[in-house]
């Protein structure tokens, strides 16, 4: 900071502190030498607007706290859901009357006055105000009359604000009326001179609130300070009073009803304008003095150590972290800012530090995206296991990981970061990502977000794991529960699901079931061994698959039962061929050396068609099956396709 920026800022000091003094005493000057009542008068209008501007600060600091719970969106979303955000309500709630100790309440309504949520919880559901189209000149802020706030609270008032984001609605802060009155209590002028304000049935004056009528003031008086608050005001100047016995001035309270009134005693108009002015010029010459000399002091104590302060910062920020501030020569206060500072900047560094150590000695992958800085860092092994540039890379512009994911994958995982980004709650998911070496491998992600003390996101960590062996693994354990084990065909229960997808892909074509059943399949077993007899089921199986083509597939029921699914155009015209073929393939033998014999298998084939004999699977199913015993209680070593008749010819037969 050099030369010509602390005398900038010497004279701004002094112009802001000693100007306002000039200006105060020039004013006095000219009035004094006027008429007394006069100058009274206008000083009256200028101590009083003076004094009203520290009620105005005070209001107006409530209602940016109004503003600013409304600006929060959990606050904003408690209008359409409270219920999804109580426990947020609360706890801002909390932490904000915590830090208000004046703030008696906070509560939030529609667009109506009709409490939404209070920290009493004793009038949801109920008016806390009624709406006045005049509050949309006030920009959706106001102010509640003098002891006008919900009768639970007791005596005090309500500032308000409209909410800032989506919903509509007002968010209140319930405030004690005191450091009003206490700043009131200590508003004087010209020794006898005193501020109060009303809204045109209370007023508050030296010492408590009362009732307007009820107050020692000359009944015009009252009369008049009753209309008040209905007045117009030009851009809010004050207006004068002169009559009842007194001089003064009023004005309109800003974001409110309220009026200002300046009132001093007639009587006491030409006794104490000059006196007044004297002390005042003596006192403003001294404050001058004093403002001067504090505006050289405040650049020499902490325009010098701030510009220490931020060389450092400058230099830390460059690159040189193990730069620190020299507090050597500094004041206590700045040397213990200073100290805080270093401190900070060594657990930053050895957090850092810690941070890459643990990073590269997991196995998990890390990563982590700095919204300010708009970085990316990733651990040391995840760059090992994929190859990236980094540079410019964000979560989700196709840069990152979504670029090694196929486009189903990187579309899911764009929809994850975006629903993180939203909610800002933990997620997690699976993808499959090309390493390195260009192979496609299961990794499983979660993220969080950190935010900062006002909800924004300010970096997203997420940790990759490899899991393809362990999904590998499954899809294998799925697949073998899908199969069974000695024909490798599909169990029943998926041939079931399969053939019922089937039929629903080909809703306007045709798709055939062929119920197949090994004719004396026990006589196999009893004669030649079981053993023999899962080598006979083996060769039935490969069979199967041999005749079922591209678009079919098959399954095996348990013991010597098959069923076939025949969906291709062709096939399905030449079933009769098909289920021949089978038939003629199966007993033309198998040779077991086991028993060193040639095994003729017969068998016997029912077929049903969809849709005419159904269209759904187990229906189908169950009709081939009753085609099939027509054919055993006929010869066997045959097929038929079913007929409704063949269920009186083999009812009872067999049942699936």
């Amino acid at each position: 900071m050099n030369i010509k920026v602390k005398t900038s800022l010497r004279v701004i000091l002094i112009g802001v502190t000693v100007l306002p003094l000039l200006l105060l005493m020039l004013v006095a000057g000219l009035n004094i030498f006027g008429f007394a009542n006069n100058a009274i008068l206008d000083e009256t209008a200028v101590a009083g607007k003076a004094h009203s501007a520290g009620i105005v600060n005070i209001l107006e600091g409530y209602l940016s706290d109004a503003r600013a719970l409304s600006a929060v969106p959990s606050v904003d979303k408690a209008v359409s859901d409270l219920n999804s955000v109580k426990s947020e309500i609360s706890e801002i709630r909390d932490s904000f009357r915590a830090n208000r100790t004046s703030i008696v309440d906070v509560v939030i309504t529609d667009d109506e006055g009709v409490i939404i949520t209070d920290g009493i919880d004793s009038a949801a559901g109920t008016h806390f105000f009624a709406y006045s189209e005049e509050w949309s000149s006030r920009q959706g802020a106001f102010i509640s009359d003098i002891y006008t706030a919900n009768a639970e609270y007791g005596k005090d008032i309500f500032v308000a604000t409209a909410m800032t984001a989506g919903e509509s609605g007002y968010v209140s802060c319930v405030v004690e009326l005191a450091p009003v009155t206490n700043y009131i209590n200590s508003c004087s002028y010209l020794g006898y001179g005193a501020l109060t304000v009303s809204d045109g049935t209370k007023i508050i004056g030296k010492g408590a609130v009362a009732d307007l009528s009820s107050s020692s003031l000359p009944e015009g008086l009252k009369t008049k300070i009753a209309s008040m608050p209905t007045e117009a005001f030009d851009s809010g100047n004050e207006k004068k009073i002169n009559d009842f016995g007194y001089l003064g001035a009023y004005g309109e309270v800003a974001n409110s009803d309220w009026v200002w009134i300046s009132l001093f005693a007639s009587s006491r108009a030409t006794e104490t304008v000059l006196p007044v002015f004297i002390v005042g010029l003596i006192i403003l010459v001294a404050l001058g003095c004093i403002c001067v000399l504090a505006a050289i002091l405040m650049t020499r104590k902490i325009i010098n150590p701030l510009t220490d302060m931020i060389s450092t910062m400058k230099d830390i920020n460059g690159g040189n972290h193990s730069e620190r501030i020299n507090t050597k020569e500094m004041g206590k206060e700045f040397a213990r800012m200073g100290n805080t500072f270093n401190d900070l900047m060594d657990d930053a560094l050895l957090s850092d530090e810690l941070h890459k150590t643990v990073s590269n000695l997991s196995d998990n992958m890390l990563f982590e995206y700095d919204f300010v800085k708009e970085t990316m860092f990733v651990s040391d092994n995840f760059k090992e296991k994929f190859t990236l540039e980094y540079s410019g890379a964000t979560l989700n512009n196709s840069k990152f990981i979504d670029s090694l994911m196929s486009e189903d994958d990187a579309e899911r995982y764009k929809k994850d970061i975006n629903t993180l980004l939203k909610t800002k709650d933990d997620i997690g998911g699976e993808y499959q990502l090309k390493d390195n070496a260009g192979q496609d491998i299961w990794v499983t992600m979660k993220a969080h977000c950190v935010t900062d003390r006002l909800g924004e996101i300010i970096r997203v960590i997420g940790v990759l794991t490899d899991i393809n062996q362990e999904k590998n693994a499954a899809l294998k354990l799925a697949e073998r529960a899908s199969y069974d084990f000695l024909s490798q065909l599909y169990n029943r229960n998926t041939f079931e699901r399969e053939f019922q997808a089937e039929l629903d892909r080909n809703q306007n074509g045709k798709v055939a079931a062929l119920f197949l059943d090994v004719d004396d399949f026990k006589f196999i077993n009893d004669r030649y061994s079981h053993a023999v007899g899962d080598e006979v089921i083996k060769y039935v199986a490969d069979v199967i698959k041999s005749k079922t083509g591209e678009t079919g597939f098959a399954g095996r029921f348990g013991g010597d039962e098959f069923v076939l699914c025949i969906s291709d155009p062709k096939m399905i015209e030449n079933l009769e061929v098909l289920s021949m073929d089978i038939i003629d393939d199966l007993y033309s033998g198998y040779y077991s050396k086991t028993v060193d014999a040639t095994l003729n298998i017969k068998a016997s084939i029912g077929i049903a068609v969809s849709p005419d004999h159904g269209t759904d699977g187990r229906t189908l199913i169950a009709c081939s099956d009753t085609a099939m015993y027509f054919v055993k209680k006929n010869g066997k070593a045959n097929y038929h396709i079913y007929d409704p008749s063949d269920e009186e010819t083999t009812q009872g037969a067999h049942t699936l």
